[in-house]
């Protein structure tokens, strides 16, 4: 089976640890979701896991997979502002060398067809995230990383991209996500990776686990 290993990570900048120790398995066939407050480490360690930043040391391993096979929404924005949202997939489609649709990839992620040829800095903070997946899923990886996802949309985006993440996953992709927004993320993780107080901890079965009661140490009644 595909997976992302790490072992005996740390991860920060110059030699500067946020977290330390990390040992983890991403695996196909699974959403997980890392968990933590803002500037805990969960978009660090999202670009180490994706190569693009090094590690402060540790290593990161990739069976049956390679970087080439991953995609993520991390760095925002990913898109350009004054290009309109059909423009943004068809440069996408382009830079992997595929012949992608843009109508039928801007549909799937819920952009209105009357907004496909507005620029999208004049999209609505939700409309953007939605673009931002849309062009994440362009090369169809088998690893999706999305940093913050659930961030401008409504409840109703919120169930739909729940929605759209475990129809992913059931084709058999791995999905991180990262959120500090537990309640919002509530049921939609497979496992989950905690980063609380320089340490990183993998939480392999949710079943039945409420999330904040796992985050902040409570029992469950």
């Amino acid at each position: 089976m595909p997976a992302i290993s790490a072992t005996n990570l740390s991860i920060g900048y110059r030699n500067s640890p946020i977290v330390s120790d990390i040992n983890l398995q991403l695996r196909t066939g699974r959403i997980i979701c890392l968990l933590g407050a803002n500037g805990a480490g969960k978009t660090t360690l999202m670009k180490t896991l994706l190569g693009r930043i090094k590690p402060v040391s540790g290593e990161v391993t990739y069976t049956g997979t390679n970087i080439d096979e991953m995609s993520a929404a991390i760095d925002h924005p990913s898109f350009f502002p004054y290009l309109s949202g059909r423009r943004n997939v068809e440069v996408a489609s382009a830079f992997w060398g595929l012949d992608v649709n843009p109508e039928t990839a801007l549909d799937a992620v819920g952009i209105d067809r009357a907004a496909h040829g507005r620029k999208a800095k004049d999209y609505s903070t939700g409309m953007k995230e939605r673009l931002e997946l849309c062009l994440a899923l362009v090369p169809h990886p088998r690893f999706l990383f999305l940093d913050e996802p659930q961030n401008g949309l409504d409840p109703d985006g919120i169930a739909s991209l729940s929605e759209m993440l475990r129809a992913y996953r059931d084709k058999g992709n791995c999905v991180v996500i990262s959120t500090h927004l537990l309640h919002e993320i509530q049921g939609v993780p497979d496992e989950c990776i905690m980063i609380r107080h320089g340490r990183a901890v993998q939480v392999a079965n949710l079943t039945g686990v409420n999330l904040a009661n796992l985050y902040y140490g409570r029992h469950e009644s």
